[in-house]
C-alpha cells in the first residue's frame, strides 16, 4: 500500500506570528479543498462546490450539486479549518455555504435557511445564531 501526502494540495499554512496565544485549532493548516472518501480513493472537493456540511457523529457529510460525500473530519474541526468567509455554522449539526442561501423562513419559534440546492434543502438555525444569520443576509 502506498500513501501520498496531500497536505500541500488541500491546505494552506496559518501565519503563527500574528497569534497572541496558542489556542485549540491554532497552528493547524487551513483547508481550501476538503478530503472525502469514495470508492477507496481520497478525493479533494473544492469549497465552492459544497453547499452544506452535516455532522454525522465524528464524521461529516458534504453536500454538493452532484452527490454527497463522507469526510473523516468532524464538524468542529471543519469549522476551525475551512478557508472561506462564505461558510457559517448555523446549528450544532450544520455548516452552510451562504452563497447557496435562497430564503430565510420562520415557522412558529423555529427558523430555517432554505438552500438553492436539491429540492430547496431546509437547514435548521439555532436560536443563538438567528441574529448572526439575519445580519449576514441583511435582514436586521
Amino acid at each position: 500500500m502506498i500513501f501520498y501526502d496531500l497536505t500541500d494540495l488541500a491546505t494552506v499554512a496559518v501565519d503563527m506570528d500574528n497569534e497572541a496565544a496558542p489556542e485549540k485549532g491554532k497552528g493547524r493548516r487551513k483547508l481550501f479543498k476538503l478530503p472525502v472518501y469514495k470508492n477507496k480513493q481520497v478525493l479533494l472537493i473544492d469549497l465552492e462546490d459544497v453547499s452544506a456540511i452535516k455532522a454525522e457523529g465524528h464524521y461529516s457529510t458534504l453536500y454538493t450539486d452532484n452527490e454527497n460525500y463522507l469526510c473523516n473530519l468532524s464538524l468542529s474541526d471543519l469549522e476551525d479549518r475551512i478557508q472561506s468567509e462564505h461558510f457559517l455554522r448555523v446549528h450544532r449539526s450544520y455548516i452552510v455555504n451562504l452563497q447557496y442561501a435562497k430564503a430565510f423562513e420562520k415557522i412558529d419559534e423555529h427558523c430555517y435557511l432554505i438552500l438553492d440546492f436539491k429540492d430547496d434543502m431546509r437547514i435548521p438555525i439555532s436560536r443563538s445564531k438567528v441574529a448572526t444569520i439575519k445580519e449576514y443576509l441583511g435582514l436586521s
